[in-house]
């Protein structure tokens, strides 16, 4: 359970940084330092670590006990749930695609499928008016 918001979340949250880097309201001439140091950022640590994370996400969804639909069996357990917002962030975040981790967006779009998830995103329209995952 630990492992989204010890391990995921932080890639998250460097990556929300280095786009607040990358479209930070600068003078012109500072633009190019801060779109290098965002790209530097981007092409040396975060592409790199977030692969790592979604293959071995991947991986453990394709190695599930039971040949479940999630990562712990056949049911969702609470390190389902604790990894729904990091998933559903970095779908938008980091721009995975189906093609490249088919086991993940199915695994999102089941999540998605839930009664539960269903009434919490209604709730927070009730309240908010939209919904929508950010980061």
């Amino acid at each position: 359970m630990h492992y989204a918001e010890g391990s995921l979340m932080p890639l998250m949250l460097l990556s929300l940084i280095v786009g607040s880097i990358r479209n930070a309201a600068v003078p012109f001439f500072i633009k190019p330092i801060t779109n290098s140091v965002a790209s530097k950022a981007e092409s040396s640590y975060l592409r790199r670590n977030m692969k790592n994370h979604y293959d071995f996400l991947e991986g453990q969804l394709a190695t599930s006990p039971e040949a479940g639909d999630y990562l712990c069996g056949k049911h969702v357990t609470a390190a389902d749930i604790m990894l729904s917002f990091p998933l559903e962030a970095g779908e938008t975040r980091s721009g995975f695609t189906q093609s490249q981790y088919p086991r993940i967006w199915a695994y999102i779009e089941r999540l998605h499928e839930q009664d539960a998830y269903k009434r919490a995103v209604a709730k927070i329209v009730e309240i908010e008016g939209e919904f929508k995952t950010t980061l």
